[in-house]
């Protein structure tokens, strides 16, 4: 249902309320006055004949009370006054005067009759007849306390009826027109009422459609073109958020864009890039953020105060202005900006000013407190939005640190490098040690056993195994360190170390040995038997007062590998002891050496692919538990296992001298090789994965033969 017709409902029912109320009202008065009036009448007719009959009562002559009652409704105040009859009784209620003379002398049972003729004071009574309705006024006749009769007079009603009906007629038809002439009224007033506010909800079924650009009509002064007004002044708010939404929305795309440049940016810097293409990537990422047309990126060398233009991008550059901002920047260390023509320094958290504009802006990169390269942005006749500001910055403290980190991270290889030749010579000089002890020791026994020939065979063997030693001690220094594999059997090796330092012969010490059927490995035969006979010789050193040497080999289950123990009977070690130092070059706990016998142990294991455990305590002995991965000793049928590096030289994603300055840097980073590899930008984490795959696969080959041999 429409807005008017609620409204004309709403005014019907009220005006049909009003005016019949009113008109009820008005009724009621009329009938209570034209009721009040017919009272006072019949009470003033009453009074009157009661004094008349009260003389025809007392001289019992009755004849000239019907005189005057003639005469009064024929010319006196009874005339016209609708009265029916007017009876008078005596004090026995028989009737001694009717208007109507054959009723005298009667005696009336009705109860009208009755209580009129038993009433001590005038009453009102309205009763209906078979045709009328009778209004009688009843009064007794007295003087003093002695009651001689009642007068009755009755009024017919009809004519009061008549005029009440004619009356009530006359109020329907008033009634009726009231409402008629409102209506019309009404409905023309309605139109031009709920005009406006159809027109306004078309207009704002539109918008809430989307259609921003329907208009408001605004028509009136009165409620509804104030609501026009209100609704008019909300679409122009709401059509500026939209504005707005839709400027932040270009933003926040120019934001994902901006990120996406800054990740795809970030990657190139930490490579190994040339320092050059880092600087100009820098630069051409800056502009890309800020959308400036012009840009130079100016290098301030270490303890010197002039700037180098290292790249420049755009055309018709002010060289002099971008060098005049740079200095400022530089001796600032603080971002500058020209805003209005003025150089300025620019706090970027900070909100600008309408009025304020940046043509030009400065950023310093810095090392701590020393500026080492200003980036300068141009964007001449216009304006940089501090948004893409804020974002160039936050892009440019990233590279600053990754630039920073690069060029720490040169110092600190220079600086292990040198830490790597001082431990490399640690090492070398530990095995001439080795070496010459072993030499020396055999000089003095050869004074006292020269002359024996197992002693001379002894000894020209003990100057072969040193020179040879010597020799390959050489060739490691000269080339690249890595292992020369071949298939050997560990149980022969550890029986050779047993011979070589004499165990068995030995008074206070003994030894047990149980080799057990373990296949042949690939391994540097003379890098693992330095492994063994570092544990051994520390196992003897373990023991000055003798003890028990326990040497044994076997196979685990799963897994293709071979496990070697050496138990001792020693000092043993503490947890922490073990845990912290044990392993670490240079940490020794006798009077004489470097520490470093089980730091190159260790270090063989691993590069063998192996690994080394013990278990020691105080006063109980050592366990070392070593685990070696085994290959096929048939090396015709399969290929000897390679490090993952060569296969990624084999599969061309690297080259041999970046595998070698790889190589080199692994020597004072204990990090894996493909680690190094990635992070040097050399290859991607997927190739290194190819590789892995298939040296896994060859492993798995060469491990299906050795079980095939086995078995």
């Amino acid at each position: 249902m429409k807005l008017k017709n609620k409204f004309y409902l709403l005014f019907l029912f009220t005006t049909i309320l009003v005016v019949g109320a009113a008109q009820t009202v008005s009724f009621y008065q009329t009938e209570k006055a034209l009721y009040r009036r017919l009272r006072e009448r019949g009470l003033a007719l009453s009074r009157a004949l009661s004094l008349a009959c009260l003389n025809a009562f007392v001289s019992n002559n009755f004849s000239d009370l019907k005189f005057y009652i003639d005469e009064g409704t024929k010319n006196g105040n009874m005339k016209g006054s609708q009265i029916e009859y007017i009876i008078v009784t005596d004090f026995y209620g028989k009737v001694v005067f009717h208007t109507d003379s054959s009723q005298n002398s009667r005696v009336f049972y009705d109860p009208v009759s009755i209580r009129a003729t038993r009433a001590e004071k005038t009453i009102h009574q309205i009763y209906t007849t078979k045709n009328n309705r009778i209004y009688e006024v009843s009064s007794p006749v007295q003087f003093g306390p002695i009651k001689w009769g009642t007068v009755r007079i009755g009024f017919n009603l009809k004519v009061l009826d008549q005029a009440f009906t004619k009356t009530i007629y006359f109020f329907i038809l008033f009634s009726l027109g009231i409402i008629a002439a409102g209506s019309s009224i009404f409905l023309l007033m309605g139109d031009k009422i709920s005009r406006p506010l159809e027109r306004l909800t078309g207009a704002t079924q539109k918008i809430s459609q989307g259609d921003l650009s329907a208009q408001i009509p605004v028509t009136a002064r009165d409620e509804a073109g104030k609501l026009s007004l209100v609704f008019k002044g909300m679409v122009e708010n709401l059509k500026d958020a939209n504005r707005k939404l839709i400027f932040y929305n270009e933003r926040l795309k120019k934001k994902i864009q901006d990120l996406s440049t800054l990740n795809s940016a970030i990657k190139p810097l930490r490579s190994t890039l040339p320092l050059e293409r880092k600087l100009a990537l820098i630069l051409h990422v800056s502009m890309v953020l800020s959308q400036a047309k012009g840009g130079v990126f100016l290098f301030c060398s270490r303890g010197e105060k002039t700037l180098s233009f290292k790249a420049q991008r755009g055309q018709k550059l002010d060289l002099e202005l971008f060098s005049r901002l740079a200095r400022k920047a530089v001796e600032s260390k603080k971002p500058v900006a020209l805003m209005n023509g003025k150089e300025t320094e620019i706090n970027l958290r900070l909100p600008l000013k309408k009025e304020e504009k940046i043509s030009f802006f400065a950023y310093p990169l810095k090392t701590k407190d020393t500026v080492w390269g200003v980036v300068v942005l141009g964007l001449p006749e216009e304006s940089f939005i501090v948004d893409d500001l804020q974002m160039v910055a936050t892009f440019l403290q990233e590279a600053n640190l990754i630039i920073e980190n690069s060029l720490l991270m040169e110092t600190v290889l220079e600086s292990r490098q040198m830490d790597s030749l001082n431990r490399l010579s640690s090492l070398i000089l530990h095995d001439l040690k080795g070496t010459t002890a072993q030499l020396s020791l055999s000089l003095q026994n050869a004074r006292k056993y020269y002359y024996e020939p197992q002693f001379r065979e002894d000894l020209l063997a003990t100057i072969s195994s040193s020179i040879e030693k010597i020799q390959s001690l050489a060739e490691k220094i000269s080339e690249n360190p890595l292992l020369e594999l071949k298939p050997c059997s560990i149980n022969q090796i550890l029986k050779e170390i047993v011979d070589e330092l004499k165990l068995r012969e030995h008074e206070y010490i003994k030894l047990k040995e149980e080799y057990g059927d373990v296949p042949p490995l690939m391994l540097d035969v003379s890098s693992i038997k330095r492994v063994f006979r570092n544990i051994v010789v520390n196992a003897l050193e373990a023991m000055p007062q003798g003890g028990t040497i326990e040497i044994s080999s076997y196979l685990k289950e799963p897994g293709p590998s071979v496990y070697i123990q050496i138990k001792d009977t020693g000092a043993g070690m503490s947890q922490d002891f073990i845990d912290n130092y044990l392993f670490k070059p240079f940490v020794t706990t006798k009077e004489k050496g470097l520490g470093l016998a089980l730091y190159s142990a260790q270090e063989i294991v691993h590069l063998h692919g192996g690994e080394i455990e013990v278990e020691s305590r105080p006063e109980k002995g050592s366990i070392f538990r070593i685990k070696l991965p085994f290959l096929p000793q048939n090396s015709g049928k399969a290929k000897i296992r390679k490090r993952l590096g060569q296969y990624l030289v084999d599969m061309k994603f690297i080259t041999q001298e970046q595998l070698k300055e790889a190589i080199r840097i692994q020597t004072t980073d204990r990090r894996k090789i493909g680690k190094i590899l990635i992070n040097r930008g050399y290859i991607r984490k997927s190739e290194m994965i190819k590789a892995l795959e298939k040296q896994k696969e060859a492993e798995k080959e060469m491990i299906e033969l050795i079980m095939r041999n086995r078995l």
